[in-house]
């Protein structure tokens, strides 16, 4: 199978990974940039195993079939992503203890 696109979200390289990245590395920059790598890590699986991720459960109709994966080595830090046909649309990486409903609520993505 041939390895999917990947489509990252303008508010993730914007907001979200830069958010993560500062807020770890107030106590330590070292371990901000192995949780990065990490997520970059992950986001490479995701392109060769689309479907690696376990389904989100949602009643919200404009998230439907929206995926969830841990960040290997940082399993409280998730990505949240929809697999279509040739490409792998990453939408959000958060933090587990964060209100998602609540979060994905206030900042809809597409």
């Amino acid at each position: 199978m041939a390895e999917a696109r990947l489509e990252r979200h303008p508010a993730l390289v914007e907001q979200d990974l830069p958010d993560i990245y500062a807020f770890i590395a107030r106590d330590n920059p070292a371990a901000a940039e192995r949780v990065l790598d990490g997520v970059e890590d992950a986001f490479r699986q995701l392109a060769q195993h689309p479907e690696s991720g376990a389904p989100f459960p949602t009643r919200n109709p404009r998230m439907q079939g929206m995926r969830m994966l841990p960040v290997s080595g940082f399993p409280d830090y998730l990505i949240f992503y929809r697999a279509e046909l040739e490409s792998v649309r990453i939408l959000y990486v958060a933090h587990g203890a964060r209100h998602l409903l609540r979060f994905f609520r206030r900042e809809p993505r597409d």
